[in-house]
């Protein structure tokens, strides 16, 4: 029994090892080993990633001008509160089954 379980835990560790980061590149392509250096470009990284590039104001304008209008009272009837007899004919409108993966997560 002891046997078995040395096995596995040997291969968890074999695959944890792989897992392990040991080089990520630099901007410039030169590669980065040091933990402190490897943090610092994932930070760095993730901060542009997730950074709003910046827009071009005109460009905005063509935009918005693209886009369809409503008519006021049209704006005035949608933004009613739902009444209970809209809201319980949504829910009857939706599926009944419901996979377990979308109760679970």
């Amino acid at each position: 029994m002891d046997h078995g379980s040395h096995f596995f835990y040997a291969l968890e560790k074999t695959r944890g090892a792989k897992k392990h980061v040991t080089c990520l590149l630099a901007e410039d392509g030169t590669p980065l080993t040091e933990l402190a250096e490897m943090c610092g470009r994932a930070r760095a990284f993730y901060a542009s990633l997730f950074s709003p590039d910046p827009t071009d104001p005109s460009a905005c304008r063509v935009l918005w001008e693209e886009l369809p209008t409503i008519s006021v009272s049209d704006q005035d009837w949608l933004e009613l509160p739902l009444t209970l007899a809209e809201f319980s004919e949504a829910l009857h409108r939706m599926p009944t089954v419901i996979s377990l993966q979308a109760w679970t997560g």
